[in-house]
């Protein structure tokens, strides 16, 4: 086996190392917020059926707690979360990013309606002659949904944009457009459904902030 060389690693650069955490607590968040949705969903059940056993609560008053509590705990707090964690998401991606192109020899203005951190993305992208398009389109199309979340509460009908929202939801899988609430279409996003592109775009942001560097794009 051969001997772990200390200096090495002590030297050994750490690429986005505040990027890693920040992106790492968001998965943390979404999986331990869902768990406790699960744990908290099932007392909930479990304290209706104890009443019920004792003659506590009427059959079909017991239904109505069962309804009302599934839409709470398998609809609105799961939806909230992940609308938090897909927010929190995207506004970490954006802040790495952003750092990344300040330190950049050749920075990326800002310019025009483009969403500034998927248009740096392309650039280095290009530059570092990484093969990113599909990750980054991925993106773009996360960070308008982000937007009508942020500034429509998720609901289609009341997005400024709401001609383009169904293309980039089109785009992403476990997301749709349905009817969870009563508020009409809506954003609606499955469990697990955003993992996969935190995982990808995680890989490429780090990615990015390596060989920006290790070609000499970047201020030393």
């Amino acid at each position: 086996m051969p001997e772990f060389d200390t200096e090495k690693f002590l030297n050994t650069p750490i690429y986005a190392f505040d990027f890693k955490f920040m992106i790492g607590d968001v998965k943390d968040f979404l999986e331990f917020s869902e768990n406790n949705i699960d744990l908290q969903y099932q007392r909930e059940l479990q304290a209706i059926a104890h009443r019920k056993d004792r003659d506590q609560f009427p059959s079909d008053y017991c239904e109505h707690l069962e309804g009302v509590i599934n839409h709470r705990f398998r609809v609105s707090l799961p939806l909230r979360i992940r609308y938090g964690a897909l927010l929190s998401f995207i506004t970490s991606v954006e802040w790495s990013v952003k750092l990344l192109s300040m330190n950049a020899l050749s920075p990326v203005p800002e310019i025009g309606n483009t969403n500034h951190t998927v248009k740096v993305l392309k650039e280095f992208s290009a530059r570092a002659q990484l093969p990113a398009q599909s990750t980054i389109e991925e993106y773009e199309a996360l960070v308008n949904v982000r937007n009508c979340i942020a500034h429509s509460a998720g609901i289609l009908r009341t997005y400024k944009f709401k001609d383009t929202l169904p293309v980039s939801v089109a785009r992403l899988q476990g997301f749709n457009l349905e009817n969870w609430h009563i508020f009409g279409d809506q954003v609606c996003i499955e469990r697990d459904a955003l993992n996969p592109y935190i995982d990808r775009m995680k890989e490429l942001v780090i990615d990015l902030h390596r060989t920006m560097h290790e070609k000499g794009l970047t201020q030393p």
